[in-house]
């Protein structure tokens, strides 16, 4: 709400009246049993403020709609004609009244709500330029309510954004009421004094309204129009000056600069709303004409100062990049976007001493308050030496007070820290500096608490470091779990680089909101897991319940556990496609063990013929040959007969027990005598002459052996082989069996999880 400030008042600093409301932050007793309050919207400070509330009608039967109590000081009321005027004629975009009139001797009025947010509110939570389209459809809105006050013949005089309300949105578009008449003026053409007390805010005055004594006129609202657009598609206010002196002086002698609207049909809107010359400024028609389509002149700028524009400085200049700065919130803005030129200036001994010296003209000039008058005494005692990085954010703190909390020009306000975090996350070489910056120094954190919504910022620093300490614990932590794979990639993931650090100094700077949004985009991960994640599900839980650190290690580990799930989910689809095999299966393995139980029991036979073939050979060679005696020719004759006997009841019941069709050919004697039978000749035909040489070697060697072996116990090879084959007969057994009973442990397993799961 803005205040009321009479001109004998000496301006809008205090409105120097007594304050005789009973109450300044409740229903005004005389409308007690009416209404009943909902919330104080804004409590009066001074009797130049109204009273604001959010009301209810007490009667059962009335409406259950919330309202807007206005109730004003005496001798600030509000325009009775502008309140007729609006009760009567109720336009689009524009505060409804429902009632006037007086409660306990001063005036109030009843509006219908509109909702909690507007358009200030709605831009802190959508940083950045405002899309063409959009800005346009704000355009229509906003000329139609304008154009319709303008009609009749009422001069807002405060259009701001937080004077425009957005009653609702609608997909991408937002529905805008214009609010608070409170200092409208109604200004018939008959009117001879266009000149009154001054009203607004600075940064939304036309330039020939920001004297004493204002030029009221309807090409101040479009002039204040004109900043709201220029607002909005920048992303930013056109000014970048925060005290109201240097506000009024820069609209007075400089063009707001919006050569930064990227669209040239926007700026071009923009342009010719915010002409310094009210008789060639844009109005109704001229916007009229752009929406719809078309493209009307713009004026030349103008150049010199309106009548009552605040006098010149005549302060001393400092010199700095080319520039005079005699403003110190024109030097403090160029120190903030220039760290590098600021870093040269403090390090060099002379350019701290002109800069001491120009400081010391704000001891006796500008009327400061001695607190501030303390803290420059300080500051010039600090730049005497070469001052740390703390200094050189108190200087700019000293020269613009009133500057939105920043750093190197990017704002430390809520939503600049949330900027700043997704400019590290991007690799931003900017804000990786400035994160790198902070931790460095991080008091800077404390000196910026003192600028507008820095607030809190000292409590910010002692969380930040409390996070930035905890952190290497629970990297550890995390590192210890059992079931966490690949410890180097987690290290990797998990080091604290400067955009882990910038998350950290978001979490600390808003650590609910963060919170809550690290939470999402863990569960957003969690969500597309193809399969549970033990150790990723732990960290969410308890990041959600007690330690929001946590769940920034989840996401830093999201690529690693999205990994490990389609691992697991990988595993878990062949298991079970290898139960449904199995499962369909065992019909058919049942038919193939009977229809192939003769060819199983053929193959078992033809593993022990081709065994046993080389005895009858090598004993009746002996025999033949004479190499060997003729007891011992006997005897090896004597042993083959049990031991082919031996061999086949082996070999057979080996076949039967395993049966078809896992015994042949991977368990078979036969499958095994043909995947070894090509591998001599396979190495011999490689084509190597070391491979053909010891092949030949390989051969010789055993046909030497064999007459070793006829001429002195051709009886070892059928004991040999009974012994050789009962062993891994009895292996072949037991390993089907192990292997079957891992296979029905198996489904017995899936079938009682599938189970378990249908009952959950």
């Amino acid at each position: 709400m803005t205040d009321f400030v009479s001109p004998e008042d000496g301006g809008f600093t205090d409105a120097g009246r007594t304050e005789t409301r009973p109450v300044r932050d409740d229903v005004p007793p005389a409308l007690a049993r009416r209404f009943v309050l909902v919330k104080v919207i804004k409590a009066a400070e001074r009797p130049s403020q109204a009273v604001v509330l959010r009301v209810r009608e007490s009667d059962a039967g009335a409406s259950d709609a919330p309202m807007v109590l206005k109730w004003y000081h005496r001798m600030h009321a509000p325009d009775p004609a502008v309140g007729r005027l609006l009760g009567e004629e109720p336009g689009p975009h524009l505060e409804r009244l429902v009632e006037a009139g007086l409660a306990d001797g001063h005036p109030y009025q009843l509006f219908r709500s509109h909702g909690e947010t507007d358009l200030r509110a709605y831009l802190d939570g959508s940083p950045g330029p405002m899309p063409p389209a959009r800005v346009e459809e704000v355009t229509r809105q906003l000329h139609v309510a304008v154009s319709a006050l303008h009609q009749r013949e009422i001069v807002h005089r405060d259009i701001t954004p937080d004077n425009v309300m957005v009653e609702s949105r609608r997909g991408n578009a937002l529905d805008l009421v214009l609010v608070d008449f409170g200092v409208a003026a109604y200004r018939p053409d008959e009117d001879p004094g266009p000149r009154r007390a001054w009203r607004g805010k600075p940064k939304y005055l036309a330039p020939e309204a920001g004297s004493l004594h204002q030029t009221v006129s309807e090409a101040g609202d479009w002039w204040s129009v004109g900043m709201i657009l220029a607002e909005l598609a920048l992303g930013t206010h056109p000014v970048d000056f925060f005290s109201d002196e240097a506000v009024l002086r820069e609209t007075a002698t400089h063009d707001p600069d919006v050569s930064g609207v990227r669209d040239g049909r926007t700026r071009r809107l923009c342009e010719g709303l915010l002409t310094r010359a009210p008789e060639d400024r844009w109005g109704a028609d001229e916007v009229a004409a752009w929406l719809a389509g078309q493209s009307p002149p713009v004026p030349g700028r103008t150049r010199g100062e309106p009548p009552g524009t605040p006098p010149p400085s005549d302060l001393r200049p400092f010199h700095f990049l080319g520039e005079r700065h005699t403003e110190p919130e024109h030097l403090a803005r160029a120190l903030d976007r220039h760290p590098p030129a600021t870093a040269a200036l403090l390090s060099d001994a002379e350019d701290r001493a002109a800069l001491v010296e120009w400081l010391g003209q704000f001891e006796t000039a500008g009327g400061r308050s001695p607190e501030e008058l303390r803290r420059l005494t300080a500051l010039r005692g600090e730049l005497r030496e070469p001052p740390g990085p703390e200094t050189a954010v108190r200087l700019i703190t000293w020269l613009g007070p009133y500057r939105e909390v920043s750093l190197w020009g990017l704002p430390l306000t809520p939503e600049g820290i949330r900027a700043l975090s997704q400019g590290a996350r991007r690799d931003d070489s900017e804000a990786l500096a400035l994160i790198r910056h902070l931790a460095t120094a991080p008091e800077i954190l404390t000196v910026l608490s003192r600028r507008p919504r820095g607030e809190g910022l000292d409590e910010v620093r002692v969380r930040w470091d409390t996070l930035r300490d905890r952190w290497p614990h629970l990297v550890r932590e995390v590192r210890r779990a059992p079931d966490i794979a690949g410890l180097d990639r987690v290290r990797r993931a998990l080091r604290r680089t400067s955009a882990v650090d910038a998350r950290l100094l978001e979490l600390a700077r808003e650590p609910d909101h963060a919170t809550s949004r690290l939470a999402a985009e863990a569960a957003t991960v969690r969500g597309r897991l193809n399969a549970p994640v033990p150790w990723f599900d732990r960290l969410v839980d308890s990041g959600e319940d007690s330690e929001p650190p946590r769940l920034l290690m989840a996401l830093l580990l999201a690529g690693h556990a999205v990994r490990e799930a389609n691992e697991r989910h990988s595993r878990q689809v062949d298991e079970e496609i290898q139960r449904l095999m199995d499962e369909d299966a065992d019909g058919v393995v049942a038919v193939m063990r009977r229809m192939d139980r003769l060819p199983t029991l053929a193959w078992a036979l033809f593993g022990a013929t081709v065994l046993t073939a080389p005895w009858c050979f090598v004993i009746g060679l002996a025999d033949v040959l004479g190499r060997a005696s003729q007891e011992a020719v006997v005897t090896a004759w004597v042993q083959t007969v049990p031991a082919a006997a031996v061999v086949f009841a082996t070999e057979l019941l080996t076949a039967a027990y395993i049966g078809p069709p896992a015994y042949h050919p991977h368990r078979s004697l036969a499958g095994l005598l043909i995947r070894t039978s090509d591998r001599p000749a396979t190495f011999v035909r490689s084509g190597r002459f070391w491979s053909v040489l010891l092949g030949a070697a390989v051969l010789v060697g055993a046909v030497l052996l064999g007459f070793y072996a006829l001429a002195v116990a051709p009886w070892v090879w059928p004991l040999a082989s009974v012994v050789l084959l009962a062993g891994w007969g009895v292996r072949r057994c037991h390993a089907w069996r192990r292997e079957r009973r891992a296979r029905l442990a198996r489904r017995v397993g899936v079938r009682r999880g599938r189970v378990a799961a249908r009952r959950a």
